[in-house]
């Protein structure tokens, strides 16, 4: 069972307010980053049903190696199988 990741418009912004946070720090922490969620995004697809459900049906990931999760609900609309 694979499944298409849907992000809302609002997730780029914040997710770009973070690169250009890593990008002051060290552009190669940056890429880090954007790498990090792409894995969990994938995974994520992959997996829908892998992480914990913290608040109703909303499920959450901690991604790996820094401090921030990604909050996700599973839509059966989108399931690619």
């Amino acid at each position: 069972m694979s499944y298409i990741f849907v992000s809302k418009p609002i997730v780029a912004f914040d997710i770009a307010d973070v690169v250009t946070y890593y990008k002051s720090i060290n552009p190669e922490l940056a890429k880090a980053f954007l790498d990090r969620i792409d894995d969990a995004k994938k995974y994520i697809a992959d997996f829908p049903l892998a992480f914990q459900i913290k608040h109703k049906n909303v499920r959450t990931v901690l991604l790996e190696q820094f401090p921030y999760h990604i909050l996700y609900l599973i839509d059966d609309s989108k399931n690619k199988s």
